[in-house]
């Protein structure tokens, strides 16, 4: 084996062994996040969520110019001197410090177009967090940079545990909407704090940006990527809640954020290791493209039975842990998640795009979304609040599409090696909703909390026909899961044939 392939290899052990950590930790931490949230939500009333899903359409856009990809950047710079670390904190301080003015300012303007005045105090209140985020995405940056994730995912997972705790608190003492953004401002100190804390890196700003030429262009593209990427993912908000009442817009906010919830969660899991592994990989051998499309397989042979069977037990669901009052955002809800998988896959392929230098091309694939989008918006607009659930769902089939053609094209990968890693789940997922569906009509008598039999039923129908139909696939599953709980490793490469 050359020293090139030991380097590669060890890389992919690394990156699985980041992957343990994050994944272990990520999943204790959001299991309590995710239990907080439903007690939140129940605490709540739909116009508490319809004022703060208003204020995130704000602060996520800004946030995107808070960073602009230069912290990104600097895991793709070679040679890393502490001038450049201090140019960077003196440019995040320099971009920040006008966001906050920005948000500071606008926000009276933002209540009054929403007809809302809690609208300003929350938006002024979050507007201080922008001026910790030098301070946090820098040295983040640093350790994604060494892969020690073990590191982050503690942090992360205290941040997660605490925020989520201090946010029932407050909702369960009656604070309404101040629970929630109580939380974002913890999150945005307690990283900060325990950042600085890990890493030792130079702190103070530089505000000489010369030599920073090939760092702006990199992070003008990802921040403009970023950006558009948020746009259509928030457009729909910033759409709805001219056209309907506050209490609609928080029935819509929750329904997007449960259908998205798992999404939001383990996406960033998966890139945070992703991207540094890719970028690594390509220096060392310029592809990463087994380890893609393998992590594809792997990926999609879970993503489509969850989120597929998640809509079949949906209604379910959410009577029982949300309550009756929020019965009505079952079928927003249905409608939502049954097209979050091919989201997921995209946001898969992403950092290898990026890290192959691609930011352009998803720059472009996020503004094409957009355009589709807005138009789809407006067009589907007259079927009220499900409309705009149907718009968003056909968003992402869009940047599925635009993803698998056009990052298919910069990255060399077949369209049949694309469609071969994510068919199998797809396929055997739709046998299992149809047979699901085949049960509900054969016996309509069950129902409420009962209806939950389908999850069992699900997971056993799903894993025998999978085993039946794609055994060679199977195999590599199970091979996959046991480098990543540590119990394969001495197993060949990860990427199989």
């Amino acid at each position: 084996m050359s020293p090139q392939q030991i380097d590669q290899s060890n890389l992919v052990d690394r990156a699985m062994s980041a992957f343990r950590w994050v994944a272990a930790l990520r999943f204790f931490g959001q299991l309590i996040s995710w239990l907080s949230t439903i007690f939140v939500i129940r605490f709540l009333a739909p116009e508490d969520y319809g004022v703060i899903a208003l204020a995130e359409v704000f602060r996520t856009f800004l946030v995107l110019f808070s960073n602009v990809g230069f912290s990104q950047g600097l895991m793709k710079v070679e040679n890393l001197t502490n001038p450049i670390i201090r140019k960077t904190v003196g440019l995040l301080l320099s971009i920040n410090v006008l966001l906050f003015l920005i948000q500071f300012t606008l926000a009276p303007y933002a209540a009054e177009f929403y007809d809302n005045k809690d609208l300003e105090y929350v938006l002024r209140v979050l507007s201080f967090t922008y001026l910790l985020i030098p301070w946090s995405a820098v040295p983040s940056s640093l350790v994604a940079r060494n892969l020690e994730h073990k590191k982050t995912s503690k942090i992360t997972f205290f941040t997660d545990v605490l925020a989520s705790c201090l946010s029932l608190l407050l909702a369960y003492l009656g604070y309404g909407y101040w629970a929630l953004v109580s939380a974002i401002v913890f999150t945005a100190v307690f990283n900060c704090f325990w950042f600085n804390r890990l890493i030792d890196y130079p702190r103070l700003p530089l505000f000489n940006f010369r030599s920073m030429d090939g760092l702006f262009k990199f992070g003008a593209f990802v921040a403009l990527s970023e950006v558009l990427f948020v746009a259509y993912n928030r457009v729909d908000v910033v759409v709805a809640g001219k056209f309907f009442d506050i209490a609609q817009i928080g029935l819509y906010g929750v329904a997007i954020q449960l259908a998205t919830m798992l999404m939001a969660k383990s996406v960033p899991l998966f890139n945070v290791v992703a991207f540094p592994a890719f970028a690594r990989m390509n220096a060392l051998s310029g592809s990463s493209n087994d380890y893609l499309v393998t992590t594809l397989r792997f990926a999609s042979t879970f993503i489509f039975p969850v989120f597929f069977g998640v809509a079949m037990v949906g209604h379910e669901l959410i009577v029982l842990v949300l309550g009756e009052k929020w019965s009505e955002i079952y079928v927003l809800f249905a409608i939502l998640v049954i097209s979050v998988p091919l989201r997921i896959i995209a946001y898969i392929i992403s950092p290898a795009m990026l890290a192959a230098g691609g930011a352009r091309v998803n720059m472009v694939n996020a503004f094409l979304t957009l355009l589709f989008l807005t138009a789809a918006l407006f067009a589907l607009m007259p079927l009220g609040l499900n409309g705009v659930a149907l718009a968003w769902s056909l968003a992402s089939v869009c940047i599925f599409a635009l993803t698998l053609v056009r990052g298919g094209r910069l990255l060399a990968v077949p369209m049949r090696d694309f469609l071969a890693a994510f068919l199998p789940g797809l396929c055997v997922s739709a046998l299992m909703c149809a047979a699901l569906h085949a049960a509900d009509l054969a016996m309509p008598w069950i129902e409420g909390a009962w209806g939950l039999y389908k999850i069992p039923l699900g997971m056993l129908l799903y894993a025998a026909l999978f085993w039946c139909l794609f055994r060679a696939r199977s195999r590599e599953v199970i091979h996959v899961l046991k480098r990543l709980t540590g119990r394969g490793a001495d197993s060949e490469g990860m990427a199989s044939t």
